[in-house]
C-alpha cells in the first residue's frame, strides 16, 4: 500500500512541477515574441497589401 502511495505522489509531483515549468516557459516565449514584434517587424496589414496589390 505504501508503494502505491509513493508512486501516486511521485506522479502528482511530476505533473505539478512540469505544469509550472511549462507555464513559466510559455510566459517567457510570449514576452520574447512580443519584444521581437515591437522592435520593427512590418505589420501584417502592409504585408498582405503588398501581396494583393496588382501591378
Amino acid at each position: 500500500m505504501r508503494a502505491i502511495i509513493e508512486i501516486f505522489l511521485a506522479i502528482l509531483f511530476t505533473v505539478i512541477s512540469g505544469t509550472t515549468v511549462l507555464n513559466f516557459s510559455s510566459k517567457a516565449i510570449k514576452k520574447e515574441a512580443l519584444l521581437k514584434v515591437q522592435k520593427g517587424l512590418p505589420s501584417l496589414e502592409s504585408f498582405t497589401e503588398k501581396l494583393t496589390k496588382k501591378n
